[in-house]
């Protein structure tokens, strides 16, 4: 890790719970994830923001504008508009797993292998390996 990088990765039991606990947890300025046994800390990014709505609703396709902005008023979304939101959301999540997959790899993987992007976005987890992820 460089030393002006924030990121730390622990392999301690996130906030003493089992190893195989995951967790996608907004702490102020930074991300408390933990998976596999290891913690990884991460300064927020619009990114981490919208994984982590991707995590909280496993199997929903999400509407890339959703997760850009929020809901969008019905007839309110030009093309234009949905494909700008297609482009924003996919660099700031491939952004995001990129950061994610040079401190923690098998998180990166994970994470790489089950979410789509697009003009709906989602994130699919093998069915079978099923989990949870504890948000905050």
């Amino acid at each position: 890790m460089r030393s002006n990088d924030k990121t730390q990765l622990s392999h301690r039991r996130a906030d003493g719970r089992n190893p195989e606990t995951h967790l996608f947890h907004k702490e102020g300025e930074y991300w408390t994830i933990a998976y596999g046994g290891a913690m990884l800390r991460l300064r927020d990014t619009k990114g981490l923001q919208c994984l982590a709505r991707l995590l909280g609703r496993p199997g929903e396709h999400i509407p890339a504008s959703l997760l850009l902005s929020g809901p969008v008023e019905a007839g309110g979304e030009t093309i234009a508009d949905a494909e700008r939101a297609r482009v924003t959301v996919t660099k700031r999540i491939k952004v995001a797993l990129k950061k994610i997959q040079e401190h923690h790899p098998s998180l990166g993987h994970h994470l790489t292998t089950c979410i789509k992007t697009g003009h709906f976005c989602t994130y699919t987890p093998d069915p079978q390996q099923p989990f949870a992820w504890v948000l905050r």
